[in-house]
This record gives structure tokens, C-alpha cells and sequence, in this order.
């Protein structure tokens, strides 16, 4: 009953935090068919693309861990925020100009053809942890999945107008016809900064609350820069760092071999078959709309048997796919197989999500937030440029082998080292 009180309470401030959600993976979704085939159209060569996409992951990767942390301060708000506007911002530099320089600038800054699937940026932990202070524990594992999978569902909707870039060619010649992919960023943008305004922060409220006290009683209000990154008066017990740094190191894993095969997807498509944003649009279109699907029942799963053997169950099955898919002779075999493995690997986005914030105290969740996405993204930063050098050198399944043989490590080593935090809708550190 306490639980149901909670959702009912934060409803409105959860639907607002997911309608953004769903917005933001539009244009995501847009700018990962469409973003590697504009550079293209440029001049730009692979590994050229590979190396913008890794500076994006890398600038996004460096700024997540001290927002996470600071967020379990000040509050989690002004973090998404400034993230949206930021988005906005370099959306309207790459509408206006191609201009190498200012477009890699955009580009670095608004992480374009990354397919972020609605996260926010170098804000994804400020969020996350800002999700998990509305939902009560029990409802984590499914509520997280639920809201991955919308940002699947944007993102595909995002690839299917991403494939009616043929309707509007013969008005926009040659690269200008990428060129409104930017103003659909620029419109969800405007939309997510008026929901963001009304959304309630109470950690933003609490942070003001307790200044306003301070200086009330003549205490000391401003704070140094080392307070800046101490969350709370409660330090890290030994046992959230170890299983903290264990998280980290096994997500390394697993975003390396992200980084190796995502980014560069639609442009290997491209090479590969030889076909436009139309049919890697559609292709895009079905893939995310089934993850989406996949999402929400392994969430359903997660919360009947647990979040772990969920995520190591689907992620071995997705290994063998990954294997066949760059020896398919055929574009539609090969598609559909991106589609069954898409499905079974980023399903588990909001499981693994729901995991990380109950390893440690309420206090730390934007701490372990970050953790959780720097080890993720710093190596999917670097995979991109890699699979771009060995693209334009023509090893067009060298990346695919290397990526199947980090996901079976990743999804073995999942298994082994969270298998005592499978128990549905329980905090992990409250164990033992």
C-alpha cells in the first residue's frame, strides 16, 4: 500500500520525466540513421565519423561521474536541464552550418548518431538517480524497463521519419536533406525545457531548504570545492565500493563492445548492401519498436525473477546473433537478425539500470549512477573509432567477432558477480 501511495503521489512529476524522455529519443533516434550518411555525404571518411562519435562518448563519459555526484547534492533539476539546453544549442549550430569544425563542435556537444535512446547526456545519472527518489524499491525493476523502453519507442519512431528523407530530397539536394533532422532536435528540445520547469526536484528543494537554515542560524553557507563532491556526511562502506568497482569494471566490458558495432551500424549498412536512410530507417523502425517490447517483459521478469538472471538470460542468447550477423550474403537477413539481437541486448537497458541504484543508499544514487554510465560510455567512446579505422580498411566482421567475445565475457562475469542481488524488488546493499 506504501508503495502504491508513492506512485500515485509522484505520478504526474514520473509521466513529465518519461514525456521527456520520449521526445529526446526522436531526434536521437533520427540522427543514428541518418548523422554517420550526412558526414558521409560531406566527404568525411570512417574512421573520421568513428573519431567524432568517440569524442562525443568521451566528452559525455567525463562529464557524467562529477555531475552524479554533485546531483546528490544540489539536487538532480538543474543537471537535465542544462543538458536539454545544451542539446538545443548545438542543434541550431548544425542546422545553420556544415562548416567542419563548428559541425564537429555540435556534434561533440549534442552526442549526435550515438542513439542514446532518450538518455540525457552526461545527465543520465542526475536522472536516474532522480527517478528512483518517485518509485518506491519493489517497483524499480519494472518501472525502469517500462521507461527504457519508451526511449526505444521514440527512437524507432525517430528512425521511421528518418526513412521519409526521400519525400523532401528533390527540395534538398544532397546533404541538405539531413539538414531538418536538426530542427526535430531543436523542436523536442524547446518542449522537454517547458516540462522540465514543472517537474518537482525534491533533493533541489531539500539542498535550499537546509542553506536557508544554515544562514538562519548563522552557520557557514558557502561551500568548498570538496564539499562540492561529498554527497553526504556517510562515506562508501567497504562493501558499495567493492561491488561499485566490480559494476564498473564489467560495464567496461560490455561498452566496448557497444562501441564496436552501434555507433557506426547504419553506415556499415551502408557499405555493406549498399542501401539508403530509407531502408536502414525502417530497418532502425522495427528494431527499437521490439526492444521496446523486449524491455517491458523483462521487466515483468525482473520483478518475478529476478533482475540478474534476466539480464545474463538474454544477453548470451543475443552472443550467437551478433556472430552471424556481418556473414549474412543478404541485407534482410542481416537485418533481421539486428533486430532479434538488438531486442535481447538493449532490453535489459532498464533492468541493468534498476540494479545499479540499489547497490548503495539513497544518498549515493547519483554516485553510483554514474559509476554505472562512465563505465559504460568511456569505452563505447573509444569502440567507434576503432571499428572506423578497421571499416575504412575494409575488415568489415573484425568488429562484430570482437564485440560477440566481450558481450559472452560481460554476460558471464554479470552472472557470477551480482548472483547475490537477484532477489526481486530488494535493495542490494541491505543484503548480508
Amino acid at each position: 500500500m506504501e508503495a502504491n501511495a508513492q506512485l500515485i503521489k509522484h505520478r504526474r512529476d514520473i509521466l513529465f520525466l518519461q514525456t521527456t524522455k520520449i521526445l529526446r529519443s526522436l531526434g536521437q533516434g533520427a540522427l543514428l540513421v541518418t548523422f554517420a550518411l550526412y558526414l558521409d555525404s560531406l566527404g568525411w571518411s570512417a574512421a573520421s565519423i568513428g573519431s567524432l562519435l568517440a569524442a562525443g562518448g568521451l566528452l559525455q563519459s567525463a562529464l557524467s561521474l562529477p555531475v552524479g555526484v554533485v546531483s546528490d547534492r544540489f539536487g538532480r533539476k538543474p543537471f537535465v536541464m542544462a543538458n536539454e539546453i545544451g542539446l538545443l544549442a548545438a542543434a541550431a549550430a548544425a542546422l545553420v552550418t556544415a562548416q567542419p569544425v563548428l559541425l564537429a563542435l555540435a556534434a561533440v556537444v549534442g552526442a549526435f548518431g550515438r542513439g542514446q535512446v532518450g538518455m540525457v547526456g552526461p545527465a543520465t545519472p542526475a536522472e536516474q538517480a532522480w527517478i528512483s527518489e518517485l518509485i518506491p524499491a519493489s517497483h524499480r525493476g519494472r518501472i525502469y524497463s517500462n521507461n527504457a523502453s519508451l526511449g526505444f519507442i521514440g527512437t524507432g519512431t525517430g528512425a521511421i521519419v528518418a526513412s521519409l528523407m526521400p519525400l523532401w530530397e528533390p527540395l534538398l539536394p544532397g546533404a541538405l536533406a539531413y539538414r531538418p533532422f536538426f530542427a526535430l532536435v531543436i523542436l523536442t528540445s524547446i518542449v522537454n525545457i517547458c516540462l522540465l520547469i514543472k517537474i518537482n526536484d525534491v533533493r533541489s528543494l531539500q539542498y535550499r531548504e537546509s542553506r536557508q537554515a544554515d544562514a538562519a542560524y548563522g552557520k557557514r553557507t558557502r561551500i568548498s570545492v570538496r564539499e562540492l563532491f561529498i554527497a553526504n556526511d556517510t562515506p562508501l562502506t567497504l562493501k558499495e565500493r567493492t561491488v561499485l568497482l566490480k559494476m564498473g569494471g564489467i560495464n567496461a566490458i560490455n561498452g566496448m563492445a557497444i562501441g564496436l558495432t552501434s555507433p557506426l551500424l547504419a553506415y556499415w549498412f551502408a557499405v555493406r548492401f549498399g542501401v539508403g536512410p530509407d531502408s536502414i530507417g525502417a530497418v532502425f523502425a522495427i528494431t527499437f519498436f521490439v526492444t521496446a517490447l523486449s524491455s517491458v517483459l523483462t521487466g515483468r521478469s525482473a520483478d518475478r525473477g529476478g533482475i540478474v538472471r534476466s539480464v545474463v538470460v538474454v544477453r548470451l542468447m543475443a552472443v550467437g546473433i551478433l556472430v552471424l550477423m556481418p556473414l549474412s550474403p543478404w541485407f534482410w537477413l542481416a537485418a533481421a537478425m539486428y533486430v532479434i539481437r538488438s531486442a535481447l541486448s538493449r532490453g535489459t537497458q532498464g533492468a541493468r539500470q534498476a540494479l545499479a541504484v540499489g547497490l548503495v543508499g539513497e544518498e549515493k544514487r547519483g554516485l553510483a549512477s554514474s559509476i554505472n554510465n562512465i563505465s559504460n560510455r568511456l569505452p563505447n567512446s573509444i569502440g567507434p573509432m576503432i571499428a572506423g579505422v578497421l571499416l575504412d580498411a575494409g575488415f568489415l566482421t573484425i568488429p562484430f567477432y570482437a564485440a560477440a567475445g566481450l558481450q559472452f565475457a560481460y554476460g558471464v562475469l554479470f552472472g557470477r558477480v551480482f548472483k547475490d542481488y537477484d532477489k526481486p524488488g530488494q535493495e542490494g546493499m541491505e543484503k548480508a
